[in-house]
């Protein structure tokens, strides 16, 4: 079981580390429909990273400018991803993007080209994607229907066990119980309460493993990003019962962090 010692594994900012010492990622995120997914995934990986660079569809682009002045945003499109990805640590696809062929088509090759590059993949990014695209530099955070959906297995903890070890990626798999495995261990995570079925709760924790992944390996990021959120989550709960949403989680993550390190 994964406890809050994970978080001291975290490699923190040092005292005289300079902008961009501390990470740059690069999201692509967002759509029409869904834009508030961006925003929240982005903000919540700004606490832990120096810099992120927003890639979203055009339409969206000026709402994302608008909603927060901490990212530096930019029009979806090939070339605009490939030049954002050299520049940065980490990547995080998917939460509130369009399920369409070009988005697909872009994954696949932002999977191929930057292989060697630490990727999340969330949300609608796994449904665009198949298994074997994926490799060591992966994490993948799916909820019981979306790893049925990519593996065509039922979701468990021997499963997301079995599927790591197989195509050599990492798997978040939220729930109840979270489990996370690299293909050779599993740890569960039981941070976390019902009041966290509210929409918005998993781009949080999407963008805390990005946050994380810039600067540490993916296993621990995970393991990380799902306490962290989950305990965030009880504490709002205990205040609160179950009457919070993701802003308020949102809000909470800089405060549950302090409170996990001391």
């Amino acid at each position: 079981m994964i406890t809050k010692k994970i978080i001291k594994k975290l490699k923190l900012p040092k005292k005289k580390s300079h902008k961009r010492d501390n990470g740059v990622i690069t999201l692509i995120a967002g759509s029409k429909e869904w834009h508030g997914a961006s925003v929240l995934s982005g903000i919540a990986a700004s606490y832990f990273v120096d810099l992120i660079l927003v890639l979203t569809p055009k339409e969206n682009v000026l709402v994302v400018k608008k909603k927060s002045p901490l990212f530096i945003v930019s029009e979806l499109n090939q070339k605009n991803a490939v030049n954002a990805i050299k520049k940065s640590d980490a990547v995080l696809i998917g939460p509130g993007l369009e399920i369409n062929r070009k988005n697909k088509e872009l994954i696949t090759l932002i999977l191929k080209k930057f292989s060697g590059k630490k990727i999340v993949l969330d949300a609608s990014a796994l449904r665009m994607i198949q298994p074997e695209q994926l490799n060591s530099n992966c994490l993948i955070t799916p909820h019981k229907n979306e790893f049925k959906s990519l593996f065509k297995i039922s979701a468990g903890k021997n499963n997301v066990k079995k599927m790591a070890e197989k195509f050599k990626c990492i798997i978040l798999l939220k729930g109840a119980i979270d489990f996370i495995s690299d293909g050779k261990q599993v740890r569960e995570n039981s941070t976390g309460n019902e009041g966290m079925t509210k929409g918005g709760t998993g781009d949080v924790l999407a963008g805390l493993c990005a946050g994380f992944a810039s600067q540490n390996s993916l296993l621990i990021s995970a393991q990380s990003a799902v306490f962290l959120n989950g305990f965030a989550g009880d504490e709002l709960y205990k205040k609160r019962f179950t009457a919070y949403n993701a802003q308020d989680l949102l809000e909470l993550i800089p405060f549950a962090f302090k409170k996990l390190t001391k």
